[in-house]
Protein backbone atom coordinates (compact mmCIF):
# COMPACT_ATOMS: atom_id res chain seq x y z
CA UNK A 1 0.00 0.00 0.00
CA UNK A 2 1.40 3.41 -0.99
CA UNK A 3 1.84 6.28 1.46
CA UNK A 4 -0.94 8.27 -0.23
CA UNK A 5 -3.31 5.28 0.07
CA UNK A 6 -2.49 5.03 3.79
CA UNK A 7 -3.19 8.75 4.25
CA UNK A 8 -6.51 8.45 2.41
CA UNK A 9 -7.46 5.57 4.74
CA UNK A 10 -6.58 7.70 7.78
CA UNK A 11 -8.66 10.59 6.44
CA UNK A 12 -11.56 8.24 5.72
CA UNK A 13 -11.45 6.65 9.17
CA UNK A 14 -11.29 10.07 10.82
CA UNK A 15 -14.21 11.45 8.80
CA UNK A 16 -16.33 8.42 9.69
CA UNK A 17 -15.31 8.63 13.37
CA UNK A 18 -16.00 12.38 13.74
CA UNK A 19 -19.22 12.14 11.70
CA UNK A 20 -20.48 9.28 13.89
CA UNK A 21 -19.50 11.10 17.11
CA UNK A 22 -21.56 14.09 15.96
CA UNK A 23 -24.46 11.86 14.92
CA UNK A 24 -24.38 13.14 11.34
CA UNK A 25 -25.42 11.17 8.29
CA UNK A 26 -23.20 11.29 5.22
CA UNK A 27 -25.77 13.62 3.62
CA UNK A 28 -25.81 15.92 6.69
CA UNK A 29 -22.02 16.24 6.55
CA UNK A 30 -22.03 16.73 2.78
CA UNK A 31 -24.61 19.54 3.09
CA UNK A 32 -22.64 21.28 5.85
CA UNK A 33 -19.33 20.99 3.95
CA UNK A 34 -20.70 21.87 0.52
CA UNK A 35 -19.66 18.59 -1.12
CA UNK A 36 -21.64 15.68 -2.48
CA UNK A 37 -22.72 12.69 -0.38
CA UNK A 38 -20.88 10.52 -2.91
CA UNK A 39 -17.64 12.39 -2.09
CA UNK A 40 -18.12 11.72 1.63
CA UNK A 41 -18.84 8.04 0.97
CA UNK A 42 -15.77 7.72 -1.27
CA UNK A 43 -13.56 9.49 1.29
CA UNK A 44 -14.75 7.22 4.08
CA UNK A 45 -13.64 4.20 2.07
CA UNK A 46 -10.32 5.81 1.05
CA UNK A 47 -11.22 5.84 -2.63
CA UNK A 48 -10.91 9.47 -3.64
CA UNK A 49 -8.25 12.16 -3.60
CA UNK A 50 -9.74 15.56 -2.73
CA UNK A 51 -8.59 19.17 -2.71
CA UNK A 52 -7.19 20.67 0.48
CA UNK A 53 -9.91 23.33 0.41
CA UNK A 54 -12.65 20.69 0.41
CA UNK A 55 -10.89 18.74 3.17
CA UNK A 56 -10.72 21.96 5.18
CA UNK A 57 -14.45 22.53 4.59
CA UNK A 58 -15.17 19.01 5.87
CA UNK A 59 -12.97 19.62 8.93
CA UNK A 60 -14.85 22.86 9.62
CA UNK A 61 -18.21 21.10 9.21
CA UNK A 62 -17.04 18.47 11.72
CA UNK A 63 -15.68 21.17 14.10
CA UNK A 64 -12.17 19.67 14.13
CA UNK A 65 -8.93 21.23 13.01
CA UNK A 66 -7.38 20.20 9.72
CA UNK A 67 -4.45 18.46 11.46
CA UNK A 68 -6.81 16.16 13.34
CA UNK A 69 -8.68 15.26 10.18
CA UNK A 70 -5.62 14.21 8.17
CA UNK A 71 -3.46 12.69 10.92
CA UNK A 72 -3.39 9.05 11.92
CA UNK A 73 -5.53 8.74 15.06
CA UNK A 74 -2.50 7.95 17.24
CA UNK A 75 -1.02 11.35 16.26
CA UNK A 76 -4.12 13.48 16.68
CA UNK A 77 -2.81 15.20 19.82
CA UNK A 78 0.82 15.39 18.67
CA UNK A 79 2.32 18.61 17.38
CA UNK A 80 4.54 16.75 14.88
CA UNK A 81 2.37 15.51 12.08
CA UNK A 82 4.46 14.88 8.93
CA UNK A 83 1.38 13.71 7.04
CA UNK A 84 0.94 13.75 3.30
CA UNK A 85 -2.34 15.64 3.02
CA UNK A 86 -2.63 15.86 -0.77
CA UNK A 87 -1.13 13.87 -3.63
CA UNK A 88 -1.32 15.07 -7.21
CA UNK A 89 -1.32 12.97 -10.34
CA UNK A 90 2.49 12.98 -10.36
CA UNK A 91 4.54 11.77 -7.40
CA UNK A 92 6.41 15.07 -7.01
CA UNK A 93 3.13 16.98 -6.63
CA UNK A 94 2.20 16.86 -2.96
CA UNK A 95 1.40 18.86 0.16
CA UNK A 96 2.66 17.66 3.52
CA UNK A 97 1.43 19.07 6.80
CA UNK A 98 4.62 19.14 8.83
CA UNK A 99 3.33 20.32 12.18
CA UNK A 100 0.51 22.30 13.75
CA UNK A 101 0.19 23.89 17.14
CA UNK A 102 -2.40 26.18 18.69
CA UNK A 103 -1.08 29.68 19.29
CA UNK A 104 -2.05 32.20 21.90
CA UNK A 105 -0.72 35.52 20.72
CA UNK A 106 2.10 35.54 18.20
CA UNK A 107 4.13 33.46 15.76
CA UNK A 108 7.40 34.65 14.24
CA UNK A 109 8.61 33.24 10.93
CA UNK A 110 12.35 33.38 10.30
CA UNK A 111 14.65 32.18 7.56
CA UNK A 112 18.12 31.18 8.72
CA UNK A 113 21.36 30.06 7.16
CA UNK A 114 24.54 28.82 8.83
CA UNK A 115 27.87 28.36 7.08
CA UNK A 116 29.90 25.20 7.63
CA UNK A 117 31.21 25.14 11.22
CA UNK A 118 28.99 28.03 12.35
CA UNK A 119 27.29 27.82 15.78
CA UNK A 120 24.45 29.93 17.19
CA UNK A 121 24.05 29.72 20.97
CA UNK A 122 20.48 30.60 21.92
CA UNK A 123 19.38 31.97 25.25
CA UNK A 124 16.41 30.18 26.85
CA UNK A 125 13.07 31.81 26.11
CA UNK A 126 10.26 32.28 28.58
CA UNK A 127 8.29 29.22 29.71
CA UNK A 128 5.68 28.25 27.15
CA UNK A 129 7.63 29.41 24.11
CA UNK A 130 8.23 26.90 21.32
CA UNK A 131 10.26 26.71 18.15
CA UNK A 132 9.25 24.90 15.00
CA UNK A 133 12.19 24.28 12.67
CA UNK A 134 12.09 23.05 9.06
CA UNK A 135 15.36 22.36 7.21
CA UNK A 136 15.25 23.51 3.59
CA UNK A 137 18.73 22.38 2.56
CA UNK A 138 21.79 20.93 4.24
CA UNK A 139 22.02 19.39 7.69
CA UNK A 140 21.21 21.16 10.97
CA UNK A 141 22.21 19.93 14.42
CA UNK A 142 20.23 21.26 17.37
CA UNK A 143 22.11 20.60 20.57
CA UNK A 144 20.14 20.36 23.81
CA UNK A 145 21.53 19.73 27.30
CA UNK A 146 21.21 15.92 27.08
CA UNK A 147 20.91 15.19 23.35
CA UNK A 148 21.69 16.36 19.86
CA UNK A 149 19.07 16.18 17.09
CA UNK A 150 20.34 16.08 13.51
CA UNK A 151 17.85 17.20 10.88
CA UNK A 152 18.31 16.67 7.16
CA UNK A 153 16.66 18.72 4.41
CA UNK A 154 12.90 18.07 4.49
CA UNK A 155 12.76 17.24 8.22
CA UNK A 156 11.18 19.26 11.01
CA UNK A 157 11.13 19.44 14.79
CA UNK A 158 9.06 21.23 17.42
CA UNK A 159 10.58 21.88 20.85
CA UNK A 160 10.11 23.94 23.99
CA UNK A 161 12.63 26.81 23.71
CA UNK A 162 12.76 27.64 27.41
CA UNK A 163 15.90 25.46 27.68
CA UNK A 164 19.52 25.87 26.67
CA UNK A 165 20.08 24.92 23.05
CA UNK A 166 22.21 25.83 20.09
CA UNK A 167 22.17 25.49 16.31
CA UNK A 168 25.24 23.95 14.69
CA UNK A 169 26.23 23.29 11.12
CA UNK A 170 28.41 20.20 11.33
CA UNK A 171 27.70 19.29 7.70
CA UNK A 172 29.88 19.87 4.65
CA UNK A 173 27.80 22.69 3.12
CA UNK A 174 25.67 25.63 4.24
CA UNK A 175 22.37 24.86 5.91
CA UNK A 176 19.16 26.81 5.32
CA UNK A 177 16.15 26.42 7.59
CA UNK A 178 12.85 28.01 8.52
CA UNK A 179 12.36 28.89 12.18
CA UNK A 180 8.96 29.64 13.70
CA UNK A 181 8.92 31.04 17.22
CA UNK A 182 5.55 30.49 18.88
CA UNK A 183 4.60 32.37 22.05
Amino acid sequence: MSHSETVLQDVGQNIRLFRTERQLSQQDLADRAGVSRRTIAALETGQVNISLAKLDAIATALAVDFKKLVSPSELSESAIVNTLAWQGQQAESQATLLAAVPTQTQVELWTWSLAVGEVYQAEPDQTGWQELIYVVEGELTISFEHEDRVLQAGESILFESSVNYRYLNQGNRSVRFIRNVIY
